[in-house]
């Protein structure tokens, strides 16, 4: 973790895109995402992450076994971050990711039809709250379904145009 404190700057285009019930697309504000890193052979430490950064829905996502990403729409200062942190580090590591990831919301009642053009995910199968790592094209993307007809898509910093860009199509 740095002693500094990193500027945000948008990682996609911020030109309004059409959209409609079947499918919308929006660019989601730059808060907080921080990666935490269980031990090996640890405890489930979601309620302990909800306690340190909050219990709201899909505040705490499954990221892979021993993994979870904490995302908020709200930046989370240095201060409270580092508090935070502190008192996670007997339990796992944290990496601040909020700096290298975007997150993208898609919706509508095609929503599911676009995503299948371009993943392998079995949607319907798929519960609210529920998190995959996937790939969208060439593009690894952890995907969170938020309700029935909408996801957030969280991507390296990156690949955030082209993702757009792909989507769009």
């Amino acid at each position: 973790m740095s002693d500094f404190e990193l500027i945000h700057r948008p990682a996609i285009s911020s030109k309004p895109v059409r959209s409609s019930d079947a499918f919308a697309m929006k660019a989601m504000p730059e808060g907080t995402l921080i990666h935490i890193l269980g031990k090996p052979g640890g405890e489930d430490l979601r309620s302990t992450l909800q306690g340190l950064f909050g219990g709201e829905a899909n505040r705490i996502r499954t990221f892979g076994p021993g993994q979870w990403l904490v995302v908020g729409d709200e930046p989370t200062s240095h201060v409270d971050l580092q508090a935070a942190l502190k008192r996670l580090a007997s339990h796992a590591f944290a990496v601040d990711q909020t700096h290298g990831r975007i997150r993208i919301e898609v919706s509508g009642h095609e929503v599911t039809s676009v995503l299948a053009m371009g993943t392998a995910v079995d949607f319907e199968g798929m519960a609210m709250s529920q998190s995959v790592m996937t790939m969208i094209g060439h593009i690894p993307v952890h995907m969170t379904r938020c309700a029935a007809d909408r996801f957030e898509l969280v991507v390296l910093r990156g690949y955030g145009q082209s993702l757009w860009d792909e989507l769009l199509c």
